[in-house]
């Protein structure tokens, strides 16, 4: 079994040293690779890894600026010469860097698979489970996965082994540790039968990384709403186009009288977008069910012929990524024109 190891950084790529988490991606390298051959894997002996690209980015200074850095380098990875790729990522954004690879690298022929850590390696398994995250992928590469984007992630509530669709990764909640997906796999007993409860997604024939004709662009401006936001102060002139979250009722503040709203109503930011020539997207959006009467004031108000456009079934990291996608890469928009509302790569929960 032939893995490629790919390593980003964050805090499974650190080491203490007085009391602070420095980037040591060398040694991150060593430890994860050495601990899984001196474990009781079943592939432990077998298991040989090629350790490619080293970003040292701590997660939370990741940038669309290191994302190209990473789609630059993984054009070049021959993927037909591994069983399976690993990449170790930080756990503050790993969700958003996970969906964007799960949409370019679809199609590339193995599992790639993401994993993050806790707490720095060297405070033992009881403590971080960084070497629990990394065990998993490889197991789960060995056993057979069907190709396709992963995270495998033991939570510190549960202590339970996850495995998910990168593609529908939530980001951490306030104060937690512990990762979530719709459709997530406890595989805390992994065994090829476990992985057969895990279907394979959709995939286009041809991995969007290979199609990419422009850089990725920061020109996605993504919102989430708050009880006295303003719209007035953002510069939505700034961005091709702008994604509004949404509260978990699928609902933004429409001050919903017919003709009276302020700054504080998506429909004012509407207004501010369509006279800027900005796009205005409204994700998790609702699809299903009783909805309430404030969802139609917003997506029937209308400015210069715009409307605000739902993107329903995905989760809001997953949306933000697509349309980064989409407004950066004119190939995308040529060639795949549904890409906003296809299941591209089994992102759609609903």
């Amino acid at each position: 079994m032939n893995i490629f190891l790919v390593l980003t950084g964050g805090t499974i790529c650190t080491s203490v040293r007085d009391g602070l988490r420095s980037l040591d991606t060398d040694a991150a390298s060593l430890r994860l690779v050495e601990t899984f051959r001196k474990s009781d894997s079943p592939f432990a002996a077998s298991a040989r890894f090629t350790v490619g690209e080293r970003f040292h980015t701590l997660s939370e200074n990741m940038t669309v600026s290191v994302w190209n850095r990473m789609v630059d380098y993984l054009r070049r990875v021959d993927f037909s010469a591994f069983d399976g790729v690993i990449v170790a990522h930080g756990t503050d954004t790993l969700a958003y860097t996970a969906s964007m690879f799960a949409l370019l690298l679809a199609g590339c022929g193995v599992p790639v698979v993401f994993v993050s850590s806790n707490a720095p390696l060297e405070h033992g398994d009881a403590r971080a489970n960084g070497h629990a995250n990394f065990r998993a992928a490889a197991e789960c590469i060995g056993y057979g996965i069907a190709p396709g984007v992963y995270v495998t992630y033991r939570n510190i509530t549960d202590r339970r082994m996850w495995l998910h669709y990168a593609c529908r990764l939530k980001q951490c909640g306030d104060y937690s540790e512990d990762f979530h997906s719709v459709g997530a796999l406890d595989i805390t007993e992994l065994s090829p039968v476990t992985l057969s409860a895990f279907p394979a997604t959709a995939a286009p024939d041809t991995p969007l990384l290979r199609l990419l004709d422009a850089p990725l662009s920061d020109c996605v401006l993504h919102i989430r709403p708050y009880v006295g936001i303003r719209y007035d102060a953002y510069r939505v002139e700034s961005f091709r186009a702008v994604l509004h979250g949404t509260y978990h009722s699928g609902t933004a503040c429409a001050n919903d009288t017919p003709d009276a709203y302020g700054p504080g109503s998506v429909r004012y930011l509407l207004d501010r977008c369509a006279d800027a020539g900005t796009d205005l997207y409204l994700s998790p959006a609702w699809n299903q069910g009783e909805l309430y009467d404030t969802v139609p004031v917003i997506l029937n108000h209308t400015r210069n012929g715009r409307r605000v456009i739902p993107l329903r079934g995905m989760s809001a990291e997953t949306a933000y990524c697509k349309l980064l996608l989409y407004y950066s890469c004119a190939a995308v928009r040529e060639r795949i024109p549904d890409f906003l509302t296809c299941d591209f790569c089994g992102e759609m929960i609903e």
